[in-house]
């Protein structure tokens, strides 16, 4: 659980409530929604945003792909029109705040008999890079000092064994000194050809998660 939750001092339109309601009360998977304020510390001191926080079976959250879920679930847009995020969390870690939450949905055994799992996964697999497209990315990041490996994956998003959408991820490792490392990745593999631009995500560092396959696309020697 995330530190710096206390009681919101904004709350949810009814509308909001509403309709977050009427989402949850057709799934399965979520079991508790609550709404809280967060604090954290800013450069001339705290700062303040609001949270919608919901609980999932402990189980569910120890051994299920709540980063899928959290990608995938179309839950209604809000028309609180303050800063404000989505937590996912064990549901027994959620109910610790109700002490000064705002409560905005639980599951009623009676109410909520929607039966939706909300069953996202992710995939990944190695991307096939087109090799003209390859050795002019190469030949690009060679004149890059300080980019030291890009990893490439082609990531999918499932609803059971529905695909519900897909994107290209690059993984970009360099030196500690590199200025905005990831723009340069990014850039060469948009002008090389490499990957469509408007489908494609960067993140810096190679991948922790050992579930996530990928292509080596560029590499400096040892």
């Amino acid at each position: 659980m995330r530190e710096g939750f206390d009681a919101p001092q904004l709350q949810l339109p009814p509308e909001d409530v509403r309709d977050l309601a009427s989402f949850l009360d057709g799934q399965s998977r979520v079991k508790l929604a609550v709404w809280v304020r967060h604090e954290q510390q800013g450069v001339d001191g705290p700062r303040y945003d609001h949270h919608l926080v919901l609980g999932v079976d402990d189980e569910d959250y120890a051994s299920g792909d709540i980063w899928a879920l959290e990608l995938g679930m179309p839950l209604p847009g809000l028309r609180f029109s303050e800063p404000q995020w989505l937590d996912i969390f064990p549901l027994s870690e959620v109910e610790q705040l109700r002490s000064f939450c705002a409560l905005v949905w639980e599951h009623d055994p009676e109410r909520s008999t929607g039966d939706d799992p909300l069953d996202y996964r992710l995939t990944w697999e190695p991307y096939e890079a087109d090799p003209g497209a390859a050795a002019r990315f190469v030949d690009v990041l060679r004149s890059k000092p300080g980019i030291r490996r890009v990893e490439v994956t082609y990531e999918r998003l499932w609803k059971g064994q529905t695909e519900v959408r897909a994107a290209v991820s690059l993984y970009v490792d360099a030196e500690p000194t590199v200025r905005h490392a990831l723009a340069i990745a990014a850039d060469a593999a948009r002008d090389t050809g490499l990957i469509d631009a408007s489908n494609r995500s960067a993140s810096l560092g190679l991948p922790r998660d050992e579930r996530v396959r990928t292509a080596t696309l560029y590499e400096v020697a040892a």
